[in-house]
């Protein structure tokens, strides 16, 4: 590099300068670019958070009406409306609903 004139140096200089400066410009589009994509992200994952809760509310309002009729048919199938007779007696929804998913 001694045998460089000025001009030469101050050419290789803003050379460097320019190759820097667009470097750096780069690198905030990268920035920028990354944070529109944790944004998105952010924005579904809450979508789906709250699609999740609904799944589950949804669920929960299943479970509350299987229960529901279960008690009905408990009720119909009472003898004269007082008791459940041995040969209709079914076993528990939670114990019926439990194995038959296991």
């Amino acid at each position: 590099m001694d045998n460089l004139s000025s001009e030469e140096t101050q050419l290789r200089a803003r050379q460097i300068t320019d190759e820097s400066l667009e470097s750096t410009r780069r690198i905030l589009g990268l920035a920028s670019e990354s944070q529109d994509v944790g944004i998105k992200t952010i924005t579904m994952l809450d979508e789906q958070g709250e699609q999740l809760n609904r799944i589950e509310e949804g669920l929960d309002q299943i479970n509350k009406d299987m229960r529901e009729a279960e008690k009905t048919l408990t009720e119909l199938n009472k003898c004269c409306g007082l008791c459940v007779c041995p040969c209709n007696r079914t076993k528990n929804f939670d114990i019926f609903f439990l194995s038959s998913y296991s």
